[in-house]
């Protein structure tokens, strides 16, 4: 086991891989319930009236986006999220398909993927959150 700090709270907490402390991830495990049983009443509801109405952050809204526990609707997801590696939007996750595949290739012949400019994803999603985008469950 390691000791890490958690991506939340900060506090140090020992892991075996996880991100979280088990407060933290209980508590994210509370806002999804909180989140999708409010998505189920209300479909496609977007993340402003979605974080008003459970109380949730849109911090932790976006975390269950990357994480692939929710789905912004559409086609291109309303540009909440971009693939972290060719900026295309994308609907749930951290990469769209065709990166996500060049990355499992490059993997497994044991090769770096092709490297691409990096730009400071966050402060522009929480820009885009303005945004109309609606949620769905996974």
């Amino acid at each position: 086991m390691e000791v890490k700090q958690c991506e939340f709270c900060r506090a140090p907490f020992q892991t075996m891989g996880g991100k979280l402390c088990a407060d933290c991830l209980k508590q994210l495990d509370e806002d999804f319930i909180m989140i999708r049983e409010y998505l189920y009443e209300n479909e496609g509801a977007g993340i402003e009236e979605v974080s008003e109405a459970t109380g949730v952050p849109r911090k932790i809204i976006l975390y269950l986006l990357k994480e692939e526990r929710l789905i912004v609707s559409g086609s291109k997801g309303g540009g909440i999220l971009v693939c972290e590696s060719c900026k295309r939007p994308i609907n749930t996750g951290r990469m769209c398909g065709s990166c996500k595949k060049e990355v499992v290739s490059a993997m497994q012949q044991n090769i770096a993927p092709t490297p691409r400019p990096k730009r400071r994803v966050e402060e522009e999603e929480e820009e885009s959150i303005k945004g109309v985008a609606k949620l769905q469950v996974k």
